[in-house]
């Protein structure tokens, strides 16, 4: 489905990625793992088309992506849930909802919405609420729900667990999984490496810009580089 070689991207005279390759087959979920600061943020930016790309390809469906406007992307059905959640705090969580709809028919939103309340039955229960209102946890399912609402092939998630409780975290590893069993591919950037690659069919390692291991998740889990320098083992 998503197929990314020799990506290059900088900004301004930095350059953050030097050399990042990866496949995302359609059906899968796959895993993009690293430190802080290797360049898996700006990856899925670059994919959305919020950062160009310095060099390299972006094929979507065999189509050519780097050039193509952020619009248009989602169009396309590539959807990124940023780092952070960026809810609008001070609308309601059921607007908040519908901005992940505005660039899609309104035939089959409902149908949408309705899904996204059965994935997210507290979500329902608090539609009414201001989204800068709820926990972190709660936010993080309706920044999830809102990239639903999106009707994507391809959902890109950024560090979905940060800053969460652990019962928390083991939830949207859950949601995840779930999304995925609906017949959503999903790209998944995590620095919860262990939960990441137990839920992973293939996963990559990106270090200081560059791709530098890939394989299943299982393959990275039991790889002894990849525990020492990921899960201090």
């Amino acid at each position: 489905m998503l197929s990314v070689k020799n990506l290059q991207v900088a900004y301004g005279n930095v350059q953050a990625i030097w050399d990042v390759s990866f496949e995302v087959p359609q059906g899968e979920i796959v895993a993009l793992i690293g430190a802080n600061g290797a360049g898996k943020t700006t990856t899925l930016k670059t994919l959305s088309g919020l950062v160009r790309p310095k060099a390299g390809e972006i094929a979507f469906d065999g189509e050519c992506l780097h050039q193509a406007a952020s619009m248009d992307i989602v169009r396309r059905g590539i959807v990124l849930v940023p780092e952070g959640r960026r809810l609008f705090p001070d609308m309601s969580v059921l607007d908040n909802l519908l901005m992940g709809a505005y660039s899609t028919p309104k035939a089959g939103r409902a149908e949408r919405l309705e899904e996204v309340f059965a994935i997210f039955p507290r979500v329902k229960e608090r539609q009414r609420q201001m989204a800068g209102t709820l926990s972190g946890g709660e936010q993080q399912m309706v920044a999830i729900g809102r990239g639903l609402m999106a009707a994507p092939r391809l959902l890109m998630l950024d560090e979905p667990s940060l800053g969460l409780a652990p019962l928390m975290v083991e939830e949207v590893f859950g949601v995840v999984k779930e999304i995925n069993r609906r017949g959503v591919t999903v790209l998944l950037v995590e620095q919860n490496t262990q939960h990441t690659l137990r839920l992973a069919d293939h996963a990559y390692a990106v270090e200081a810009g560059r791709t530098v291991l890939s394989g299943t998740g299982r393959e990275l889990l039991d790889n002894g580089e990849v525990r020492r320098a990921y899960l201090g083992l």
